[in-house]
């Protein structure tokens, strides 16, 4: 048995995917149940580095962006959940000499931490850079064969008889080559739209592109108020400086231009602040009533179940009842609400300074996707409508520091945040190329603001339709992928339990907008020809593109779980140890 396994990006879920396929082969041919020869990789790259990716790259970021995830929390060993903050601890005279800029963040208040640490992203980087490194060393150490190519882009992808046909075009000399392989794996992580003007910024990265076409003194419009759009103000206002007064709190010192941002959001929701992990163990909200209850309702899990058990684990370790309205929809104003979470992350609000609903999230964490996955399909367009903001601000925390800043900015009068509310538009006035929020303020009075220069700071769009790369394109007009609405054809019965559905009318499919895989083996679904769905036996699909159906797929333990299941279906296939499709 031999397969050729190709995989599409080389970035964070490519480089998690390489190097778990890499440890597990490793594994089964060290107790020889494999040869070295069986399995082949091939990874393909646009870019002409492997590793680091859009989001941690130094050549994306600046030395202030730092990690909002916990390195604790980043590892792509899934065996070893310290791997990222132990090899940076062991290679830290190494990063101070390669990244010094990027290095003298390591000390600043609320970057290091006891249980949570917040690296600089070029960082991280650097040990995504290391461990490909690794997995290629290994991979040569035992005979196996990988072969790399960097500065190509995969255009097309097409299933064969028993195989797949790959179309990759050299990004620098435009050259068209050809490739098969048995098994690939899509995994070319976030895309942007494309900039309309010079005016409007699609994403925060590069930042480097904010801070040359972005004149100082300029009034911004950012889009978002999450983790993103932080970034971007910290990027447009970093021509300033942070200083620490005698109350220990930041104060901001302006440029002699500084630029102001106007951070618009439906919500006008800031995401909490990371605090400190208390000793409470859940007894009510526990991974063991959740696999239950989802094991229960598989497939047919509704919201009021889950968060009945929240709720009851909440008002025990609090030992009140929990206002909701407030959580749900904050009265306090941006400023307000920012300054209470920093306050209390700060300070924690249990007996031992830690912050109690954080210590009773952290404990069930790892099974959102196994709740969101198991909704119905109503419950899902539920969650989406009304909770996921506030899901995110909560999952999905920002480090003190970033927050003490961002509190320094809006003190200071440069950073604004404006709730917008479901019903606004934004206008481009094609004559002055200007763009204006029409929105309604909190006491229902018409706005219009208009600024000259925009940031598009929410983050990665779900629906591939929006990626504008050819891969992309070639893939939902040829079929190879289907998403948003069922094919022609297909058998609504067959798709029932594969797709999610309402079971009030079968023409009513709830649309992610993401690629339709099976989540748990992150096959891409397709349709045979009697109608049926079927697993494809030859693509797999992982990260940003399967946003829409897998709630962490964006994050890195989200990828590095995704990876680690398809690493385990290739080499069971290839030991014979089950018989799993490849």
């Amino acid at each position: 048995m031999t397969l050729n396994f190709a995989i599409i990006g080389g970035g964070l879920t490519g480089t998690s995917m390489l190097y778990c396929l890499i440890h597990k082969a490793n594994k089964a041919v060290r107790r020889g149940s494999m040869h070295p020869s069986q399995l082949k990789v091939q990874v393909f790259e646009k870019q002409a580095e492997f590793g680091p990716g859009l989001p941690h790259s130094d050549t994306q970021v600046m030395p202030y962006h730092i990690t909002n995830m916990c390195a604790e929390e980043m590892s792509i060993d899934q065996i070893k959940p310290l791997d990222f903050k132990n090899w940076v601890t062991h290679n830290r005279d190494v990063l101070r000499k390669n990244l010094p800029h990027h290095f003298e963040s390591f000390d600043s208040p609320g970057v290091i931490g006891r249980q949570c640490t917040h690296y600089p992203r070029a960082i991280m980087g650097a040990y995504l850079k290391a461990r490909f490194k690794k997995a290629i060393q290994t991979a040569t150490k035992i005979g196996l064969q990988i072969d790399l190519f960097p500065n190509s882009e995969v255009i097309d992808v097409r299933e064969g008889s028993g195989n797949v046909h790959l179309i990759v075009q050299d990004s620098e000399s435009g050259t068209i080559q050809s490739f098969i392989s048995d098994r690939i794996l899509l995994a070319t992580g976030h895309w942007f739209g494309q900039t309309e003007t010079d005016r409007f910024f699609p994403s925060p990265w590069p930042a480097k592109s904010l801070l040359h076409n972005i004149p100082p003194g300029e009034h911004v419009a950012v889009i978002g108020s999450s983790l993103s759009a932080i970034e971007v103000a910290l990027t447009l206002t970093s021509d300033g400086n942070f200083i620490r007064n005698q109350s220990s709190s930041l104060t901001y010192v302006p440029s002699t231009k500084p630029r102001k941002l106007t951070l618009y959001s439906r919500k006008g929701l800031l995401p909490k602040v990371r605090g400190k992990i208390g000793e409470h163990r859940n007894t009510i909200l526990t991974p063991e009533n959740l696999k239950r209850l989802i094991a229960k309702n598989k497939g047919r899990l509704h919201l009021d179940g889950v968060f009945s058990l929240l709720d009851a684990e909440l008002q025990k370790v609090y030992g009140r009842p929990i206002d909701w309205v407030d959580i749900l929809k904050p009265s306090d104003t941006a400023r307000n609400y920012l300054a209470r979470c920093l306050r209390e992350a700060q300070d924690g609000d249990g007996p031992e300074g830690e912050l109690l609903w954080l210590t009773v999230l952290h404990q069930i964490i790892d099974l959102a996707r196994d709740i969101y996955i198991n909704l119905t399909p109503q419950e899902r367009r539920r969650f989406e409508r009304h909770y996921s903001t506030v899901f995110f601000s909560h999952a999905a925390t920002q480090p003190t520091v970033n927050a003490e800043k961002l509190l320094a900015l809006i003190d200071g009068g440069y950073v604004e945040v404006i709730r917008l509310g479901e019903t606004y538009r934004l206008i481009k006035d094609d004559t002055s190329g200007e763009y204006s929020f029409v929105y309604k303020n909190q006491q229902g009075e018409k706005k219009k603001d208009t600024y000259r220069y925009v940031v598009n700071a929410r983050g990665q769009d779900k629906s591939l339709k929006s990626n504008s790369s050819m891969l992309a394109v070639n893939l939902i007009k040829s079929g190879t992928v289907y998403i948003d609405q069922i094919p022609d054809g297909v058998k609504q019965e067959a798709l029932r339990k594969s797709l999610p559905m309402d079971p009030d009318g079968a023409s009513d499919q709830y649309k992610t907008g993401s690629v339709w895989i099976d989540t748990e083996t992150h096959q891409i679904m397709k349709v045979s020809s009697d109608g049926s769905a079927i697993r494809s036996d030859y693509i797999y699909a992982v990260g940003a593109m399967t946003r829409g159906q897998i709630i962490d797929a964006s994050m890195a333990n989200g990828s590095v779980r995704s990876t680690a299941a398809i690493a385990r279906i290739v080499i069971d296939y290839l030991t014979g140890r089950e018989e799993t499709t490849a």
